[in-house]
Formats: C-alpha cells, sequence, structure tokens
C-alpha cells in the first residue's frame, strides 16, 4: 500500500520541493509545542464548554476508510464526546501533502489541518517546519490513554529525530515473502529461504520441478531496497547517512558507501541468473493468487485481500523476507503512515489533537485494524485483547508481521527519503533494467549510487538546511 507513483505526482512533488523550500526554518522551540520535563502534566480538556472541530486529512481509500472512518466515529462518540471534541476527516489524495505544501508556502493556517497522515518519505516537508508539534513534548505533558513505552520499539526509533519523536506511527505494516506450499511441496523445497542465496536455489528447484511461471514475481522499488538493505547485519544498516535522516539530514546515499548495496546487488545477481524471475509488477495479487507465481514480495497489509483472492484453491503462508546475507538477522522496517499534529495558533486545537492521536494509537483504536486489514497493531497492548485471538484464528499471517517487527532491531528504520518520488523513480527503473538483463550490475550499482547521490544534492539546492 505504501507507494503508487505516477508522472503526475512527480510534477506535483517537484513543485512542491520548491514550495517548501520558502517555509523551511530552524527547529525553534514554542510555547505551544515545547515543554519542560518539570512542567506538570495536563489532563484532557474535559470542562470546555465550546466544541474543539479538528481537521484530520488522510490518504486512506477502500477497507482501509472504512477503518479509519470507524476509528473517527468511535473517538466522536466516546472521548471526543466527553472532551468536547469533534474530528472531520478529510480525504487527500496520496501522498497527502499537495494542499500542505500549498498552504506551507503562504502560512496560510486557515486551510492547514490539524493532524495530517504522512508517510516517511514526506517527513523532510516538516521536520523544520515551525509549526509541528513534536510528539516527544506532547507525550510529556499528556498519556493517559497510550504511552510512549506502549508501542513496538522499531516504530519509536522510526518515528524519532535525534533521539525526539516528531509524530506517532499510525498504520504500518511488514514487508514479508508470500509463498504457495502447495508449489514448495511439489518442488520438494523442505524449508522457507530465510536469505537470498536460499531463494536462488528454491527458484531454480521450482523451476525445474514445477510448471510455474515464475519462481518470483517482485519489481524492487526504494521501499524493497531500503528493507534488503536496513535489514543487514545484527542490529541493521542505514540507508543514508545521519541514521537515515534520523540524527540530522540525510543527504548521502550511505549504502552506497558502506557495502550493503553492493552485497545485495551480488546477491541478487543470483536471482536475476535464475532466469525464473519476474521482475515487474504487473498485477501481482492476482497473479500469485492464479499460481503464475510461487513467491511474491509484498507487504503485510495485503493478507486480507490475499486470503479473499486465493480462497481454497491451495496452501499459502508468509514469512520474513530473506536478508541479503546468510548471518544477517531476519525482519522489517516498519512501513506506513504516522500522524503529525499541525499548530495553527489555537492552543486548544493542540491538546485536543494530541487526545486524537492517543485514541488513534491506542489498544482499541489500533485493534480495528485487525478486522479488515493486515496492519500491524502499533500498541504492544493489542496482543492481549481478543480482537488479536479473532484475528489471528481467521489470518494467522497476521503474527508473522508483528511478530518480524517486534524483533526486528531498533536501527531497522525506514528512512526520511528527500526528493523521494525521485529517488524512488531511479532505483525502480534500474532494478528493473537489472532484473530483465539489460544492465549489467556494476552498471546498476554505478546508476544507482550516481542517481540517487544526484537526487540529494539537487533537493539541497532548492530547500537548503540551515
Amino acid at each position: 500500500m505504501k507507494k503508487f507513483f505516477s508522472t503526475v505526482l512527480s510534477l506535483i512533488c517537484i513543485c512542491g520541493l520548491v514550495a517548501c523550500s520558502s517555509v523551511k526554518q530552524p527547529n525553534k522551540q514554542n510555547d505551544l509545542n515545547q515543554t519542560s520535563v518539570a512542567e506538570k502534566k495536563q489532563e484532557p480538556n474535559s470542562a470546555n464548554d465550546k466544541m474543539t472541530e479538528l481537521t484530520f486529512w488522510h490518504s486512506m481509500d477502500g477497507a482501509y476508510a472504512e477503518v479509519l472512518n470507524r476509528q473517527v466515529k468511535t473517538f466522536n462518540e466516546g472521548i471526543g464526546k466527553k472532551n468536547n471534541i469533534h474530528v472531520t476527516a478529510v480525504f487527500q489524495e496520496w501522498p497527502g501533502t499537495n494542499a500542505l505544501t500549498m498552504a506551507m508556502s503562504s502560512d496560510d493556517i486557515a486551510n492547514m489541518p490539524d493532524i495530517i497522515q504522512l508517510y516517511a518519505e514526506n517527513v523532510s516537508l516538516i521536520r523544520n517546519y515551525k509549526r509541528t508539534v513534536w510528539a516527544e513534548d506532547m507525550f510529556a505533558k499528556y498519556s493517559e490513554l497510550t504511552k510512549k513505552q506502549d508501542l513496538l520499539a522499531n516504530t519509536i526509533s522510526s518515528y524519532s529525530i535525534k533521539g525526539r519523536m516528531i509524530g506517532v506511527p499510525y498504520n504500518i505494516s511488514a514487508l514479508l515473502m508470500y509463498y504457495n506450499e502447495d508449489l514448495f511441496d511439489k518442488a520438494g523445497i523442505k524449508e522457507v529461504p530465510k536469505n537470498l542465496a536460499d531463494l536462488a536455489q528454491a527458484m531454480k528447484e521450482l523451476k525445474d520441478k514445477t510448471n510455474v511461471k515464475h519462481a518470483l514475481n517482485v519489481q524492487v522499488s526504494q521501499f524493497e531496497l531500503e528493507n534488503w538493505i536496513a535489514t543487514q547485519g545484527k542490529k541493521g544498516t542505514f540507508f543514508g547517512n545521519n541514521d537515515s535522516g534520523h540524527a540530522g539530514p540525510l543527504n548521502k546515499f550511505a549504502a552506497a558507501e558502506n557495502g550493503s548495496l553492493t552485497s545485495f546487488l551480488k546477491a541478487w545477481q543470483n536471482i536475476v541468473s535464475t532466469d525464473a524471475y519476474k521482475p515487474q509488477n504487473d498485477s501481482i495479487k492476482e497473479e500469485f493468487a492464479n499460481k503464475d507465481s510461487a513467491i511474491v514480495i509484498m507487504t503485510s497489509s495485503r493478507i486480507p485481500a490475499m486470503k479473499k483472492l486465493i480462497g481454497d484453491k491451495f496452501k499459502w503462508n508468509v514469512a520474513p523476507i530473506p536478508t541479503v546475507n546468510a548471518d544477517d538477522k531476519q525482519g522489517a522496517f516498519p512501513s506506513g503512515a504516522g500522524l503529525y499534529i499541525i499548530n495553527r495558533d489555537d492552543k486548544n486545537k493542540v491538546k485536543a489533537a494530541w487526545i486524537f492521536n492517543q485514541f488513534m494509537i491506542s489498544n482499541e483504536a489500533q485493534s480495528m485494524w485487525l478486522e479488515k486489514t493486515g496492519y500491524v497493531p502499533v500498541n504492544q497492548k493489542v496482543l492481549e485483547s481478543e480482537a488479536y485471538k479473532k484475528a489471528l484464528t481467521d489470518n494467522p499471517q497476521i503474527a508473522v508481521a508483528f511478530n518480524t517487527l517486534k524483533n526486528t532491531g531498533e536501527n531497522v528504520v525506514s528512512a526520511f527519503v528527500p526528493a523521494q518520488n525521485i529517488v524512488n523513480k531511479i532505483i525502480k527503473e534500474t532494478m528493473l533494467k537489472f532484473g530483465k538483463h539489460e544492465i549489467s550490475m556494476d552498471e546498476a550499482q554505478t546508476q544507482l549510487a550516481s542517481g540517487v547521490q544526484k537526487a540529494f544534492d539537487e533537493y539541497y539546492k532548492l530547500n537548503p538546511e540551515s
């Protein structure tokens, strides 16, 4: 679910970078989003006579929007009603930043949301924005509904900059390997591949012993490449410098310098060489359901959809993605989106927005993801709920996604990538050519290293860091 790109969105995002350059500011403290630890914790506004109206921008549709709207309705009718808070959810086309970028350019607070759902690649837009309300400071004020430590460990690190949470994780998933158990049995594959060398061998067996069209189907874009970079080593490896943007601006393609990109491409060369690999994503879900592909790489958010498509056609399961090296620790970074608060010069709205965000990451709200989606609840207390037990009965694969994230190291984080639409395009096109034998491994290395770095350099010419 994470990434869909088009030429139009690319042009819009490039324009957005220019607009963003006029509002980048040092991360100054202000009286609404900064609080000393010694300040007395504040309780929710339960005595407000006037209703506080909040606008929540999101980019969820389909079954995901159904759950989101149910969460908002539950808040409005419960905690919101008690505290005189009403939230209106407003759909914005993915990635949901275009209208905000325009409003930021002229400080048009009338046309900004109080809460916005953003994906990791869009955090660069607001990380230095004067109106961004940092979640770390709000946790210090009020954390009665959900405490910071209730969250999965690597969601905390994934939403933090210099050790401070800028937003809260909301809808997250893990990149997983989906595989056809019946075809594995037919090919005599006894163990699920744990690294890319194992995967290449399994692909050869599937090619030789079954009539499947493609042993593996995955189109490697930034999302997949990031995961295979991040999960290298025991503690994880950073895609970009400054801890992939979590310790400072990401302006260097660190993977091209620390050897992790080379390690991946060498391992991927064995995948390509099997001639049993489809490097392009046409109808990946449907092709897996129709037994055209034996193995696919997709996010856990697609588990319920795959259950409907497959039905009882064959046995299937999911597993963590194979690692690049045999001694790497399997895992995934939490993909998906978080919730961020914008200060529109109204203290009551800031307080109310935080109460809403606290609810959206609570056990109650996060349990709702389990019914219709493959999102992983960010709140660990969900494990104790009846909703989780029921979900495991209906979709046991969800446990794999949850455990994959829970057992992943804190250093395995999504990168705060600037110029993300351009970076993704470079990676996607280069890996497609590599997968089709149109360029060599060395050529792929050169094109990725130079192309991604050039995208970063051009971004910071338009958006100089203070």
